[in-house]
Formats: C-alpha cells, sequence, structure tokens
C-alpha cells in the first residue's frame, strides 16, 4: 500500500430541481442561472443540469493526496479518514494523460459519486492497491 498524488478529485451531489433551492445554499440564485445557461460557476463548484433532468453539483480539488494502508478498509484524502464504496462501484477509464476512476464515497450525510484522476506514472500501483482495499471490503461484508 502506498502514498499518492490524484491530480483531480471530484465529488458530484444530486438534487432533484424541487428540492434544490431548499438543499443548496444560494439556490434559488443558483437555479435562476443554470436556467439561463445550462451550467454554472460559483463558489469554487460548478451546477449543471444532468441528462436525467436533475441537478448536479461538482466538487473538484486538484494535487490531492491520497494514502492507502495495509489492510484497512478506509483510504486518508488529504490527512483525513474517508470511506470509498469500492464494492457498490470501481470503474476505471484510460484518458489521453489519466487514469479515471470511478466510485462512491460516503460522507456524514449521503453517498456520494466521485472521480479520481491519477497520471499514468503512478495509475496501475494505485488500482493494485484499491484493489486490495474492495478485496478488504468485500471480505468484512462476508464475516
Amino acid at each position: 500500500m502506498g502514498k499518492y498524488k490524484l491530480d483531480y478529485f471530484s465529488k458530484y451531489y444530486f438534487y432533484e430541481e424541487d428540492n434544490f433551492v431548499n438543499q443548496v445554499e444560494d439556490g434559488e440564485y443558483i437555479l435562476s442561472q443554470i436556467k439561463i445557461s445550462n451550467r454554472f460557476d460559483y463558489k469554487g463548484n460548478s451546477y449543471k443540469y444532468t441528462k436525467f433532468g436533475n441537478l448536479c453539483k461538482s466538487d473538484t480539488m486538484r494535487d490531492v493526496d491520497i494514502e492507502l494502508k495495509e489492510n484497512d478498509i478506509n483510504v486518508i484524502i488529504n490527512g483525513e479518514v474517508s470511506h470509498l464504496d469500492l464494492i457498490y462501484k470501481f470503474e476505471t477509464r484510460e484518458l489521453e494523460d489519466h487514469v479515471r476512476i470511478a466510485t462512491r464515497i460516503s460522507e456524514k450525510t449521503d453517498d456520494i459519486s466521485c472521480l479520481l484522476y491519477i497520471n499514468y506514472d503512478q495509475a496501475k500501483e494505485f488500482i493494485k492497491d484499491l484493489e486490495d482495499v474492495r478485496e478488504l471490503q468485500k471480505s468484512n461484508m462476508n464475516k
């Protein structure tokens, strides 16, 4: 297991339009702007409609430290213990200059979709370590 540097780490929060105004700070203003241009960047986040007609808030960070430890079902992202739900979703895709890993991250109130982008130099070892974490998560489910 090891320490890695993600080029990008993005979390995606999804909302029904009916509830958006009540669930997001400045929701009414953001919604009015999305309706004009279909996408709106505000206070470090991007907002847009999804192909299913819901609203999506994306929160993207650059140069994120991630550590995977031996015999641990969790990971450490920028110094915080986090749980990637690798059993539910773990899809990799090779892009032009990164490998993208799609999964979910558990937060106190919700499970959030997320994408991890890592350069090719680290990708093979990182994916192997994530697969080990996933296997440990699976074995904990069967205990």
